[in-house]
């Protein structure tokens, strides 16, 4: 569970997507307060300042740019700007020239933006019971089950597979994972070591095949079979 003292700021224009997001934040314990464009996320930000400001490429009245330089010249708060995976590659010039601390995908995964927050994914996870398939993991005692064999893992090692867990089969790059399991960026061969030591420690099995696998160019990911 987030700490009560977490708050993250959401400039967001389409009502749709702010929802969506507010939703998974709430359901993590995570405040979050929702701004629809620029100005008014100057004004909340001078207000209060915010654990994470979320702030989209498109802002109406105050541009995306001009919210972060503004911002940054008075606070260090992290700033994470949402941005689709094409069309804005101008945007993101500007805004990481202005001072935003990382561009992330719109619409938004909580799990990414969690991190800078100080939130790891083990306590995204809370205390409840998470499985996959045969793999079955109790983040309140630290205990990992495939099939009726015990798994001994290291805290990286546990954190990682709940991590991949709660991504649901879908592909984690190495900064997410990063991001998520260390709280910053971690050198590529550092997440890879990792990877490939619990991939080892899980096995494979004849219906699911190996556990883990790799997306060449793209990150990691559970088998499929495991989520559906």
């Amino acid at each position: 569970m987030a700490d009560s003292h977490t708050r993250l700021l959401l400039a967001e224009p389409d009502p749709a997507t702010a929802a969506q997001f507010m939703a998974a934040a709430d359901h993590m314990g995570i405040r979050t307060d929702w701004c629809r464009d620029g100005a008014e996320t100057l004004l909340a930000v001078g207000a209060e300042v915010p654990t994470v400001l979320i702030l989209a490429a498109h802002t109406d009245n105050v541009d995306a740019a001009r919210v972060v330089a503004t911002i940054r010249s008075r606070s260090d708060v992290p700033i994470l700007v949402g941005a689709a995976k094409s069309g804005d590659e101008r945007i993101v010039r500007e805004v990481l020239a202005a001072g935003a601390s990382a561009v992330v995908a719109r619409p938004y995964d909580i799990t990414t933006i969690a991190p800078f927050a100080g939130i790891t994914a083990l306590s995204l996870a809370e205390d409840s019971v998470v499985t996959a398939g045969p793999i079955r993991v109790n983040p309140s005692g630290y205990e990992t089950r495939v099939g009726n064999r015990e798994v001994q893992l290291t805290q990286r090692e546990f954190e990682l597979l709940v991590y991949l867990i709660k991504r649901r089969g879908h592909v984690a790059s190495q900064s997410e994972i990063s991001l998520a399991v260390w709280g910053h960026s971690a050198e590529t061969n550092t997440v890879a070591v990792h990877v490939k030591r619990l991939r080892e420690k899980l096995g494979s099995d004849t219906q699911h095949g190996q556990f883990i696998r790799t997306i060449r160019g793209a990150g990691y990911r559970l088998a499929p079979s495991l989520c559906a």
